[in-house]
Parts: structure tokens; C-alpha cells; sequence
């Protein structure tokens, strides 16, 4: 389906449904009694970076959880019909070239400071977002947007430079560039730690390395759809500490990849296990731009060295599947040239590089890092590569990673519910979001076909064969694809599938 039907079918509906509430995450659940009132606490792995997308720069599954909580994009996503949402939004509408998309919104919506929220607000933010002068993170996702223009208080146009598939996921997205902050709090620098936007729940505090709190916002455009009365993040980055604090009722809800404590979890009678299958990919990056992996043998060594099922058995206890490309079930791209383990002709590859090969890896002193790390240098071992660990906190290996000062780092393609801008960031020479330093013309070639396919199903095909590309370079692994877990207690309800790993409680309640 193109984006001009699939946009002329959904406003046929969309001015009725306006008014109608829908979680970001999920669709509308069947009606229950709702409980009103009360505080629940979701554990975190890690601390977010914080809520300025240039101070921030990335979310990660962590900070979206927290962020979603205070701050909304335009539009919302129902992942089983895969179709957007009213939100922030009510209708949008694209003009005749595909060039420009115009998008009404919400009229009497507040930020928590008691500002309107209106047009100008959404153009400073994009605009913002897409000024190369910036340098956001995820600018590259974003540069089909030539500019944001507001028509009117409740109007604003996206002028793009061509006509773009992926333009309402982008609205929908949950990553730094999709909720729409308080243009006031960014401009007095406290967004990062004080955040303000026009979400459900308003911030309260952040105690760095211990919890933050959000407490109900009462001028909520949907007020009545809000039920809990406060929501506690508590920082619990041991994973066997959330779990005993999940069984104890301490907290209510945790999300976690690792295998034990999801197998373990599946067979505790009182507790909500919940999962859910997207696109995406847990990763392991090589910088070509660094000595050994400038070299495409020792890339490739690395690659039929690596065993991806043996982490997956090993560390995830199959409970995510082992993957050929990111793109998960929105299209099955087969083996897409995927070097599978086959540590013979690894060493063909070491051989022809015909010199010693010794590199650094960084991961996450975490359980689940020791456990890659390790594993990573008992199958190089076998292929006469030596491996130095480099043990970090969250923090410090996405600084390291973003900053280009890394050799090998655990990474992951977010699940997207259009891969296409992802894997054009990822790829292409000239993008900011190029952290392995491709630099192949026609891998360019194909990139730029993909950004600018006038369908969906064109689209796919060449983001088939940029995976294959991908995986011929050898520059990024894979060590799992996007199954995501979470798991709640009993008396907490309304809590939709953790899509791309999000666990939104933001329509959340308690029944005791």
C-alpha cells in the first residue's frame, strides 16, 4: 500500500476517532474496571542519559520507558494493525506530490509549566532536531525533512525533499526525536534533568543513580484515561535484584533479556509475563575505521568466528531467535548473505590477513556483558584472535561508541516500525549515524533508492538488500532479534506488550 492510500483511508476515520484515547504502545485494551489512584515502581536496568535529545542524544529502551510517562509524540502506533494513531495529532493529510504533509493537532493540549502547546512548538523541535548545526544523534533519520513550518497555532507542515514512506512512523517514534519537549525548557537548559512536556505524568525528581518520580498530571488533555496517582523508576541494574524485588512486590514491573531469569519468570504462577516480537536486532559492532577491522579479512574472520546461536542458547536461553537481518516479520529477506559460524573458514580469512590480529572489545559490566565478552574471546581464541575486554557502565559505552572512540562494542538497531531510516543512517557515507564507518558507493546507491522508494513494498526489498550488503561487509553482527520481555505483578493492569522493549504503565492501574 502507498503512503498517499494508506494516509486517504485512515482520515476517513480520523476526525470521528479524534477524541478517542489510544496508548502509545499498543491499541485500545478491552474495557475493564479501572482502578483509580495509588503508586506502583518499575525497576530499570540503567539510568537514562537524560531528556534533551542534543544533551541526551539517545534513549534506548530505558530512557523511552521514563520519557513516555511525561512526554508525547504526534502521533500513536497500533503495532497488531500497524497503523498510526491519533495523539498529539488528529488528522494528517499529504499533498498530491507527496512533498508536504499537513497535521492538525490537538486543540486545548498544556505543557506542565501551563503553556499552550500549539504548531510553533512542534516546528522548533523538529527544526531544531534536523539544523545540521546541532549535531543531534539521530539527525540522519531525519533528513528527508527539509523544514517544519507552522500554517497556523494548530497547523504545521513537514516539507520534505521527496516523497517519504517512513514519514508517519516517524512521527510515532519513541527515540529522542519524536516527543515533543518544552520549547521553554529547552531554551533554559533544564530539560535534560528537569523534563517538561504535555505527557499524562509530570516529573518530580531525579536522585542520579537511585529512582526518578512522576506524579499524575491533572491538566492532562485525557485526564480521565490516567488512573495511577504516581509512578517510582527505581535504578536496579543487577537483574537477579529485580527479579527478587518483582517477587517480593517491591516493584511492579521490570523488563530484562536475560535467559534465566525469563525462563524462570515463565513458571512463577504469580507473576505477568508478557513478550513481544518486532524488527530489530541486538549488535555487535566493528569501526572499519580502525586497524584491524580497516581490513575487510579480519572482518570477515570475525564473522564465521562469531557464533551467534551459542549466545543465544547460552545467554538468552532461546528465548529471542537468532537472526539473518533486522527486519524481523515486516519482510522475510532469507539468509541476506549472512556469514554463519564456520570457524574453517575463519581461519582461511586470518590466514589471508597473514599478519597476528589483536583488538579491543568494550561491553556492559553487567552479567549479560561478561557473558558476550567471554564468549567473544573463547571462539577468536579458536581462531588464533586475541580479544581484550574492556568492561564499562551503559554510559560510558554509548559515549564511546557515538564519539567513534571504540574497536568492538555491543550495539542494536532499535525495532522501528519502518526499518528504512535506521538502516540508511546506519550505512550511508555521508550520515552522522555511520558508527562502523561504511564508506561503499554502492551500498550509497542502494541506501538512497530505499529512502526515496514511492512504496511500501519497494521499500522492503531494498532494505533486503542493503541487510545483504551488511552482512557481506561483515561490520555488523548479530546476537539476537527483537523478541522483547517484561513482567509485571499480579495487581497491575493495563500494561500492553513491551514493543521495542518499551514498558508503558502510562494507562496503567492497580487492582489490589
Amino acid at each position: 500500500m502507498t503512503q498517499a492510500r494508506f494516509a486517504t483511508r485512515l482520515l476517513a476515520g480520523v476526525a470521528a476517532s479524534a477524541v478517542t484515547v489510544f496508548s502509545i504502545a499498543a491499541p485500545v485494551l478491552a474495557q475493564e474496571e479501572k482502578t483509580q489512584g495509588g503508586t506502583i515502581t518499575v525497576a530499570l536496568e540503567t539510568e537514562p542519559n537524560g531528556f534533551e535529545p542534543l544533551e541526551g542524544r539517545i534513549f534506548g529502551q530505558t530512557g523511552s520507558t521514563v520519557a513516555i510517562t511525561m512526554e508525547e509524540p504526534l502521533l500513536g502506533w497500533n503495532h497488531e494493525t500497524n497503523e498510526p494513531l491519533p495523539l498529539l495529532a488528529t488528522e494528517w493529510s499529504e499533498s498530491e506530490d507527496h512533498l508536504t504533509w499537513t497535521v492538525k493537532l490537538r486543540e486545548g493540549v498544556k505543557f506542565h509549566d501551563g503553556s499552550d502547546f500549539d504548531a510553533g512548538d512542534v516546528a522548533a523541535h523538529y527544526n531544531r532536531m534536523i539544523d545540521p548545526e546541532n549535531k543531534f544523534a539521530g539527525r540522519s533519520s531525519l533528513t528527508t525533512i527539509e523544514e517544519v513550518v507552522a500554517v497556523d497555532p494548530l497547523t504545521v507542515e513537514f516539507r520534505l525533499a521527496h516523497p517519504w514512506t517512513a514519514f508517519l512512523p516517524t512521527l510515532a517514534d519513541l527515540g529522542m526525536s519524536g516527543p515533543i519537549p518544552s520549547p521553554e525548557a529547552v531554551e533554559a537548559g533544564t530539560q535534560n534533568r528537569n523534563p517538561v512536556g504535555t505527557g499524562p505524568f509530570r516529573f518530580v525528581e531525579w536522585s542520579s543513580g537511585d529512582r526518578i518520580v512522576v506524579e499524575r498530571n491533572p491538566d492532562y488533555w485525557n485526564a480521565d484515561d490516567i488512573n495511577l496517582d504516581k509512578i517510582v523508576f527505581r535504578i536496579l541494574p543487577d537483574t537477579q535484584t529485580r527479579y527478587a524485588s518483582l517477587q517480593s512486590g517491591e516493584v511492579d514491573a521490570i523488563w530484562t533479556d536475560r535467559g534465566p531469569t525469563i525462563v524462570e519468570a515463565q513458571n512463577d504462577p504469580d507473576i505477568v509475563s508478557m513478550h513481544a516480537d518486532g524488527a530489530g536486532a541486538a549488535t555487535i559492532l566493528l569501526n572499519r575505521r580502525r586497524p584491524p577491522f580497516d581490513d575487510p579479512n579480519v572482518r570477515a574472520a570475525v564473522a564465521h568466528g562469531w557464533n551467534q546461536d551459542a549466545l543465544v542458547k547460552i545467554s538468552f536461553r532461546d528465548t529471542r531467535p537468532s537472526v539473518t537481518h533486522p527486519l524481523g516479520n515486516q519482510k522475510d529477506c532469507g539468509e541476506a548473505g549472512y556469514r554463519a559460524f564456520d570457524q574453517d573458514k575463519a581461519r582461511e580469512y586470518v590466514a589471508a590477513y597473514g599478519k597476528p590480529i589483536e583488538f579491543d572489545f568494550i561491553n556492559t559490566s553487567t552479567p549479560r556483558g561478561r557473558e558476550l565478552g567471554e564468549l567473544m574471546q573463547q571462539l577468536m581464541k579458536a581462531i588464533d584472535i586475541k580479544v581484550n575486554l574492556i568492561p564499562v557502565d551503559q554510559t560510558s559505552l554509548v559515549r564511546n561508541v557515538l564519539s567513534l572512540d571504540y574497536t568492538m562494542s555491543g550495539w542494536r538497531f532499535p525495532d522501528d516500525v519502518d526499518m528504512g531510516p535506521t538502516l540508511a543512517a546506519s550505512t550511508t557515507s555521508d550520515s552522522n549515524y555511520n558508527l562502523t564507518g561504511f564508506d561503499l558507493p554502492e551500498l550509497d546507491e542502494v541506501a538512497k533508492k530505499m529512502v526515496v522508494a514511492e512504496s511500501r513494498e519497494e521499500s522492503l526489498d531494498l532494505q533486503c538488500q542493503v541487510a545483504e550488503m551488511i552482512n557481506q561487509d561483515a561490520s555488523i553482527l548479530y546476537m539476537g532479534g527483537g523478541r522483547y520481555w517484561a513482567f509485571t505483578t499480579q495487581r497491575l493492569k493495563g500494561v500492553p506488550k513491551p514493543y521495542g522493549g518499551i514498558v508503558d504503565v502510562t494507562r496503567a492501574w492497580i487492582d489490589e
